[in-house]
C-alpha cells in the first residue's frame, strides 16, 4: 500500500527521511523539455477574453 503524505513528512525521531534525487542528466532534459514547452505557450498572443478579464482585474486596483 503506497504511503501517506504524513508518513513521509518525518520519522518518529522527527528527522525527514532523504529523498532520492534527480542525476545531473535527468534534471538538464527537465529543463529542456520545459523551457521548450513554456516558449510555446508564452510566444502566442492572449486571447481577446482573456485580455479583457486582464483589463478588468486592473480595473478593480485603483
Amino acid at each position: 500500500m503506497p504511503k501517506t503524505r504524513s508518513e513521509y513528512s518525518s520519522g518518529a525521531d522527527g528527522v525527514r527521511p532523504t529523498t532520492p534525487t534527480l542525476g545531473p542528466s535527468v534534471r538538464r532534459h527537465l529543463g529542456h523539455t520545459l523551457r521548450s514547452f513554456y516558449a510555446e505557450i508564452v510566444a502566442d498572443p492572449p486571447s481577446a477574453r482573456f485580455e479583457a478579464l486582464l483589463a478588468r482585474l486592473g480595473k478593480g486596483k485603483r
